[in-house]
């Protein structure tokens, strides 16, 4: 019995390096691949000019963004190994072959497992990656990632926005909350870290530099 469990944690251990291996060999620019843009909002412009060739110049950019995006993946792929082994582990428990301390740890690591997952995730979701204003300066696209570390374009009025200097912010924090009037999103950007690529914009959309 316990040759049975060996030789399927094995099987399951090279799956899971493959799947390791297809994630880091899986991560792209994530600032040049085309992504969907998610308009949200009320007070967008109409949809004949969204749907027109609108050009974005992008005045911030976060520079750590793809590290981030591998974290979260890893983070997503470290989970998912950890929770498939609680099966195998119970039945190894079930049959003798592993003791009371050893399945109680590995359900326990589970269980953290999850709810690191949940505050990764619910983290790296909410960091802007890059900020772009339309060519008619009316609309920013604010670019995050998703769950599993894509990206995901929002499409924003800029009268949406609520200028930092309406927040008690400062700009001197590592992080600085990215608001809408419209909507409870809240997002985050750092301006310690990141690059303002065009002073001026930020300003205009934002109400400060740095």
């Amino acid at each position: 019995m316990a040759l049975t469990v060996a030789c399927r944690a094995c099987s399951f251990m090279s799956i899971v390096k493959s799947k390791y291996f297809y994630a880091v060999a899986s991560i792209h620019s994530f600032y040049t691949a085309p992504k969907r843009a998610d308009v949200r909002s009320n007070t967008e412009a109409n949809s004949a000019s969204l749907n027109a060739d609108v050009q974005f110049t992008v005045f911030y950019r976060f520079p750590y963004i793809v590290p981030a995006r591998f974290i979260s993946r890893l983070k997503l792929y470290q989970t998912a190994v950890v929770i498939l082994s609680v099966p195998p582990t119970l039945y190894g428990y079930k049959i003798g072959a592993l003791s009371l301390e050893a399945s109680t740890g590995v359900i326990g690591m589970s269980t953290l497992a999850m709810i690191m997952l949940y505050i990764a995730t619910n983290f790296f979701q909410r960091i802007v990656g890059l900020l772009a204003l339309s060519s008619d300066e009316k609309l920013v696209r604010m670019s995050h990632m998703t769950f599993f570390g894509n990206r995901n374009d929002v499409v924003i009025p800029i009268e949406d926005i609520v200028p930092i200097s309406d927040m008690n912010e400062r700009c001197n924090d590592i992080f600085v909350r990215v608001r809408r009037y419209s909507r409870a999103d809240m997002y985050y950007m750092t301006m310690l870290y990141g690059q303002i690529e065009n002073v001026e914009t930020f300003h205009k959309v934002f109400g400060v530099t740095r």
